[in-house]
């Protein structure tokens, strides 16, 4: 939750954004299918090459996932998953080119299909 915010200022804010999400982007989100099986990558036998270019994948984080409050807020684009300035995902480690989130990434990274 953003500092400086009550949750009742939170709720609200949020149930705007999530509407205007909805109606702006034409889409609905939230609706993925859990029992579909993640994608499979050996991203350790391809991060020399591909430098995790799916951590620069934007996308829109789940309805779930905006309620459960757990991924870093992202000021510039609100309900999406958070960018640093590279460009890169806020949980990528700069070295390994690892996430350090991956046992809780959101559904759209476990669905992330890369074509190397």
């Amino acid at each position: 939750m953003p500092s400086g915010l009550s949750n009742e200022e939170w709720e609200k804010t949020l149930n705007v954004t999530l509407r205007r999400m909805i109606l702006i982007d034409g889409k609905v989100y939230g609706l993925e299918d859990e029992s579909e099986p993640d994608a499979f990558m050996d991203c350790g036998a391809h991060t020399d090459s591909c430098l995790a270019y799916c951590c620069k994948y934007v996308f829109a984080l789940t309805l779930e996932e905006v309620k459960k409050g757990i991924y870093k807020y992202n000021q510039e684009r609100p309900y999406y998953m958070a960018k640093d300035e590279d460009g890169y995902c806020t949980y990528l480690d700069r070295e390994t080119f690892k996430c350090t989130i991956h046992e809780i990434r959101p559904i759209r990274c476990r669905k992330f299909a890369c074509e190397l």
